[in-house]
């Protein structure tokens, strides 16, 4: 019941031009395309005085229907794509634990190779807020973070989804997106599906991680890290065009 009003709630909210679902994809939820509000408020508690500049103005943007992954890609679905990879058997041991320990460019490969792509941080801010512009509560309802697990990762999907039905957007890993890092992009307010800067040294992750506090694990807090790095707290999901077919399944 409760699952089903969030789903509700997100078709309403937050869709300047709404779009009906396309087809169903195996593993994946279709965001609708809309305006959203991007950044945090001038006025938000919770958003550290530091990361203020980087998160803000919050402006209006605009983004395409897309598809997203459920939930992040765990370390035996990555696994098959590249056996040799070394899972970090202490942080996220478990085979249905999200992978971690994942360049950007091995992010990005593993994506293209499902048919899909890493998702721009602005299709990844419309899809953690779920339909709301505000945070999902109570926080451990919804994501692993200081409160509940300091210590290691978790199995995805454990948690409450939010509204668009997506899992652990929020804590458990951080999560590579797309775009190159910049801490004033937003002071450039671009409006209709903003990719970020055409370059840069560090690209964006976003959602928190299992050991940072409530004020690290939100939906407007950004992150950043050189693309060739591998860390025990980092991971990704893949997104997916609306107008492209779906990939097949595997067996």
């Amino acid at each position: 019941m409760r699952r089903g009003l969030l789903l509700g709630i997100a078709l309403l909210v937050g869709c300047s031009r709404p779009e009906p679902p396309a087809e169903p994809r195996p593993g994946m939820a279709f965001i609708p395309g809309g305006e959203f509000q991007r950044g945090s408020r001038a006025d938000d508690p919770k958003v550290y005085d530091w990361e203020r500049p980087h998160e803000q103005p919050q402006h209006t943007v605009q983004v395409d229907g897309f598809y997203l992954d459920v939930h992040e890609v765990t370390n035996h679905e990555f696994e098959r794509f590249m056996p040799t990879h070394r899972r970090n058997t202490e942080r996220s041991p478990c085979d249905n634990c999200p992978v971690t320990e994942v360049s950007w460019v091995d992010a990005q490969s593993y994506c293209a190779a499902q048919q899909k792509r890493l998702p721009t941080e602005a299709e990844w801010e419309k899809a953690a807020k779920g339909g709301s512009e505000e945070d999902p509560t109570p926080l451990e309802d919804y994501a692993w973070f200081a409160k509940n697990t300091i210590e290691r990762a978790q199995p995805v999907a454990q948690k409450y989804p939010n509204g668009y039905g997506l899992y652990d957007m929020l804590g458990n890993v951080r999560e590579w997106t797309a775009d190159w890092y910049d801490p004033a992009y937003y002071r450039q307010k671009v409006r209709d599906n903003p990719k970020g800067p055409a370059e840069g040294q560090r690209r964006v992750e976003r959602g928190g991680a299992f050991f940072l506090p409530a004020r690290g694990v939100t939906t407007t807090i950004r992150y950043n890290h050189p693309p060739h790095f591998h860390l025990y707290f980092l991971g990704f999901r893949c997104a997916q065009d609306a107008k492209k077919e779906a990939p097949p399944v595997s067996p």
